[in-house]
């Protein structure tokens, strides 16, 4: 596997890959910026939402191929995107709360790789 090099000493190397789909639970910030990540790229992208396509910022647009479980519930859509993925990565600062704390909870219970990154060091 092509790892790639550090650009400096405060860079980390990890392996690189291209994965096949992106899996997100379509809320705003990282579950958005993923969707368009993989829409930017040419590779296919989804997941579970809540019915109705709901976020805590109103709908989730049309534009994101998602898939609508049949309640209006977060932890239903968590679960069944962790389920479905082969790996998750976990991106968050401060600490680990609320979705993000339940995403680390159905990985580790489903025995699901899991990639957790405190973007702000734990400052």
């Amino acid at each position: 596997m092509k790892r790639s090099t550090p650009a400096s000493a405060n860079e980390i190397s990890l392996p690189t890959f291209m994965p096949r789909r992106i899996v997100s639970g379509g809320q705003t910030g990282v579950d958005r910026g993923a969707l368009d990540f993989a829409m930017a790229i040419g590779i296919e992208h989804g997941g579970w939402c809540p019915k109705g396509r709901m976020a805590e910022d109103g709908t989730i647009p049309s534009h994101y191929e998602m898939s609508e479980i049949e309640v209006r519930d977060y932890k239903v859509r968590t679960e069944k995107n962790v389920v479905d993925s082969d790996a998750t990565l976990i991106l968050y600062e401060r600490s680990l709360r609320s979705g993000t704390a339940l995403t680390r909870r159905c990985c580790i219970a489903h025995d699901k790789r899991l990639l957790v990154v405190n973007l702000d060091g734990g400052n």
